[in-house]
């Protein structure tokens, strides 16, 4: 995953999570009050959820997220990975007991 990926993944998460918590603040003000207001509950849930998101994203960009893809080797300028200018494979030896021809 890219760095960018994985940052935006993490504040998704944090979005959720504050919409979530201050869903579950505007319901607890409708519950223990005993004549609740909408404009009180929905002004409570949406309290919640600005100060959870909003410190959310602070510590996440407090984080340096890391590239996760794995390296490609850079290959030769001349095209060939071996290094050789003639664009032949270099010779071997041949293993011991190898049929030679």
């Amino acid at each position: 995953m890219s760095p960018n990926q994985k940052k935006a993944l993490a504040v998704f998460v944090a979005f959720l999570s504050s919409v979530i918590i201050g869903f579950v603040c505007g319901l607890t003000v409708m519950a223990l009050s005993e004549k609740p207001a909408a404009a009180m509950c929905v002004g409570t849930g949406a309290a919640a959820f600005l100060g959870v998101f909003v410190a959310s994203v602070a510590v996440i960009a407090l984080f340096e997220f890391s590239d996760s893809r794995p390296l490609q080797v850079p290959s030769s300028p001349r095209g060939d990975d071996a290094g050789n200018s003639s664009g032949q494979t270099p010779p071997t030896t041949p293993r011991p007991g190898a049929p030679t021809v």
